[in-house]
């Protein structure tokens, strides 16, 4: 036998379901009023799903080709030079950019001095997984290897290919193997 509290528990979901459902009547039924009002009253109500369909695709249409007369007509800046080398990051194949612009040197990141916002300009490289990057290498020391970064949550073998033409773990020595280790005091006797 259930207890009042299991009895009010089951009123109070089954309140929420029926609550639920007449909104979700309700909903569908003032949608299909505006689809109707919205198509006029010569066309009938089964061509509407496909001139819905066609309205949303005309939209993303227009946004794209909206993006591209942005992005052709926009001013361009002049490449910053950071510590990491200096060139850009190459084309991801299929984008816009890659359509645009001619093949660039690779861009060759160093893992173990790179800021944040160089290793943002890797490919999916976003502020997360560089913060990532940075929390690992300051915790454990700079990378040795791509098998090192591997060990970044998330970088999987697929990101690992993309980076590892892009990327250098050239630099500094880890800190147990500087020259000049920090001294410490003995206590004396």
């Amino acid at each position: 036998m259930a207890t009042a509290a299991e009895r009010q528990a089951l009123l109070f979901i089954t309140a929420l379901a029926v609550i639920g459902g007449g909104v979700r009547v309700v909903g569908v039924q003032r949608f299909e009023r505006e689809m109707r009002s919205a198509a006029g009253s010569s066309r009938t109500a089964r061509d509407l799903p496909a001139r819905a369909l066609a309205a949303q695709i005309a939209a993303v249409d227009s946004a794209q080709e909206a993006a591209a007369f942005k992005r052709a007509h926009a001013p361009r800046k002049p490449a910053s030079r950071g510590s990491s080398g200096g060139r850009r990051a190459p084309p991801v194949p299929g984008s816009e950019r890659a359509r645009e612009e001619p093949a660039a040197a690779p861009l060759v990141i160093n893992v173990n001095i790179a800021t944040a916002a160089e290793l943002e300009r890797l490919p999916r490289i976003g502020p997360a997984l560089a913060a990532r990057i940075l929390a690992r290498r300051n915790t454990h020391g700079p990378f040795t290897s791509m098998e090192g970064l591997r060990h970044v949550s998330g970088i999987g073998p697929a990101t690992a290919r993309v980076l590892e033409p892009l990327v250098t773990f050239s630099g500094w020595h880890s800190p147990s193997q500087r020259e000049d280790p920090p001294t410490r005091k003995r206590p004396s006797h």
